[in-house]
């Protein structure tokens, strides 16, 4: 499949074109850092820019641009589910359905249901002794 001299002159074009776009959006994302903007106004600027550049990336490198109309709807499917789960820890704040932690339900040390290893409640009635260890008092 030969190419032509035009179709080799358009296509480094387009690859000239894309590389100054990507310089240039790279130049906005370490301009932004600079700024002294609030987190949520920062995290959209960097995601809205990283998203141009990760699109021009896959559309131009990657020639998704080349492709049939499945790979859109297939590409704005995944972007939904995307999305949709990006936005679901959103509503844990509204959800009405409290789980304890599992550090909320362990019983504190020393309580009547501490039966723990090491304080000798298994060996038939050997409480508080240390079993022969040195408790620093020379008995």
């Amino acid at each position: 499949m030969a190419h032509g001299e035009e179709e080799v002159r358009a296509f480094m074009r387009k690859c000239v074109f894309v590389f100054v776009a990507l310089m240039a959006l790279t130049i906005i994302t370490v301009a932004v850092s600079y700024l002294d903007l609030d987190t949520p106004t920062g995290i959209a600027v960097g995601l809205a820019v990283a998203l141009l550049k990760g699109s021009l990336v896959a559309l131009f490198f990657m020639h998704l641009i080349d492709e049939k109309k499945i790979i859109y709807y297939t590409m704005a499917l995944t972007f939904s589910f995307f999305a949709l789960v990006m936005y679901l820890p959103n509503g844990w704040d509204a959800d009405l359905v409290e789980v304890d932690s599992v550090w909320s339900v362990l019983p504190e040390e020393g309580s009547a249901g501490d039966h723990g290893a090491g304080h000798g409640d298994d060996n038939g009635g050997d409480h508080g002794h240390d079993h022969g260890e040195d408790d620093g008092h020379g008995h």
